[in-house]
């Protein structure tokens, strides 16, 4: 379970950019569920024969029980969090040789050349053959 967290905290910090905050959730989650992993390590070779001794068996599982859940949920959460988060709206690429296109024509409308003038439409009925 290590190696999946480890290689989710590293996938989360490539995607940064393209994802902007939810890749930072994830990357949360993921670190916040490696922490639990490594609390559950802790509390089987540390916490359970020391703290078993002087506060009772019972207590001590159920305060690192507790403990464990909430490094669980919480990360768990983020990661559910990170895929429902709104992601940055893709950016076009950026560099030398990329132009910026403008969002809309510069001028919708062609413009009139000073001067110029429609020409005049004739009368109905003329200009039309004689018959």
């Amino acid at each position: 379970m290590g190696i999946l967290f480890l290689f989710g905290v590293v996938v989360t910090a490539m995607a940064r950019r393209a994802h902007g905050s939810a890749a930072m959730i994830g990357l949360a989650g993921c670190v916040l569920l490696l922490l639990g992993l490594a609390f559950d390590g802790f509390r089987s070779f540390v916490l359970y024969p020391q703290l078993g001794a002087s506060l009772g068996i019972e207590t001590t599982v159920a305060v690192t029980n507790l403990v464990s859940l909430l490094f669980n949920a919480g990360g768990t959460a983020l990661l559910i969090w990170a895929v429902v988060a709104r992601r940055k709206p893709a950016q076009p690429p950026q560099g030398p040789g990329w132009e910026q296109q403008p969002p809309y024509p510069q001028q919708p409308y062609p413009q009139q050349q000073p001067g110029w003038q429609n020409p005049q439409q004739p009368p109905y009925g003329q200009g039309q053959g004689q018959g």
